[in-house]
């Protein structure tokens, strides 16, 4: 059986930066460029270029108030209390 030979780290090294930078340059070189941005000619305060909004109407107010609830108890997180002498 042939043992496989060790590769030095150097050659790694590049390898592995430079197949990453290889891959974007291709793809820029691919590319014809930024696709130019599609803005309108003139832009109103207040105007939407979709559907009108609607306005959602207010929930009726609740028939009863909303019940109070006691306050929690005091998380008591003092260790000396417990320590038995």
């Amino acid at each position: 059986m042939v043992g496989m030979r060790s590769v030095p780290r150097t050659v790694l090294l590049i390898a592995a930066l430079a197949l990453p930078i290889a891959a974007v340059l291709v793809s820029f070189a691919v590319t014809d460029g930024p696709r130019t941005p599609d803005v309108p000619a003139r832009v109103e305060i207040g105007s939407s270029p979709g559907p009108d909004p609607t306005v959602a109407p207010a929930p009726p107010p609740p028939e009863h108030p909303p019940a109070q609830l006691p306050p929690p108890k005091p998380d008591d997180d003092d260790d000396e209390d417990d320590l038995d002498d």
